[in-house]
């Protein structure tokens, strides 16, 4: 996995603006949608003990709820920077240890989703809303995003061998300390 390439110059000083408005996004979302939100189900949590740490799989809460689009889409839009998802597209979105999602959670997308629950936890919301930015306008969208990377590859990993265990928090650690994310 390749690390962060360079952010295009004239979008580089809007980086810590757009970075803080992610996480603003985030913290109000997560807020809103905790106290309706379950936890996961004891068979979930059993299926993945192997792969997340415990306390992580019994405090994280999902919930099923149509996201709306931040508000900092219209600004980057005009700035003409392209590779935005839609939320409509989006199938689930954490919120630092609450997972939304839009219409269906099935085991592939929730070990996805917690994977992103692990980078929060390790990285913390500032941090991970920062990574995540920096690897949206430096990868050119969603697909070149470390984070997202890490996910999908986790997860592609977790599906091709549902019965080799593996610690995403140590993957999450390693990759963070080696600046591939």
């Amino acid at each position: 996995m390749r690390g962060a390439l360079p952010i295009p110059g004239p979008v580089k000083p809007l980086v810590p603006l757009v970075s803080w408005m992610t996480a603003r996004y985030i913290s109000y979302h997560r807020r809103r949608l905790v106290e309706g939100s379950s936890v996961l189900s004891s068979d979930a949590q059993a299926r993945l003990q192997d792969f997340f740490p415990r306390p992580l799989l019994t405090e994280t809460r999902i919930i099923q709820a149509v996201m709306p689009e931040p508000i900092l889409y219209p600004l980057v839009k005009v700035l003409g920077i392209k590779g935005l998802l839609p939320m409509s597209s989006i199938g689930a979105i954490t919120l630092v240890d609450v997972v939304a999602y839009a219409e269906r959670m099935d085991g592939d997308l929730l070990f996805h989703e917690l994977v992103h629950v692990v980078q929060y936890h390790v990285l913390g919301l500032k941090r991970f809303a920062e990574l995540y930015v920096k690897g949206f306008l430096a990868g050119g969208g969603y697909a070149g995003i470390p984070l997202e990377r890490q996910a999908y590859e986790l997860g592609a990993r977790f599906e091709q061998h549902p019965g080799k265990a593996f610690s995403v928090e140590e993957d999450v650690i390693r990759r963070h300390a080696a600046g591939l994310l």
